[in-house]
């Protein structure tokens, strides 16, 4: 797994790829919380080269998400591959999870209406 971060403007974008599992989940979590700890409060995650996610991962977009959420901030999910999106869909996460189809839109989402 690897994970990628730019900035536009007050926006950080995280991307990660391969696998979000059991191994990787921590160190996923531990990225996103240590932003969110740093003051970061608008966060987009694009998934569009993640290619397999289990419960273990599920479980760090929720508690990212809440966090974040709880300090007034917001992420935004984009790109999800379709083998990604059916397990989101699966468990209910598309009803919970703000999710974007690319990444644009993620922006125009976390930033509001102009």
């Amino acid at each position: 797994m690897q994970i990628k971060e730019e900035k536009q403007d007050d926006v950080v974008i995280v991307s990660i790829d391969d696998h979000l599992d059991t191994v990787a989940a921590p160190q996923f979590e531990a990225r996103l919380l240590g932003l969110i700890d740093a003051g970061e409060r608008r966060l987009i995650v694009d998934c569009a080269k993640l290619e397999y996610v289990n419960s273990a991962g599920l479980k760090v977009f929720l508690v990212a998400a809440k966090e974040v959420e709880s300090l007034g901030g917001q992420m935004v999910l984009c790109t999800l591959a379709p083998g990604v999106f059916m397990v989101f869909e699966t468990v209910g996460f598309t009803r919970i999870m703000n999710i974007a189809a690319t990444r644009d839109e993620a922006l125009r989402r976390i930033r509001g209406p102009a």
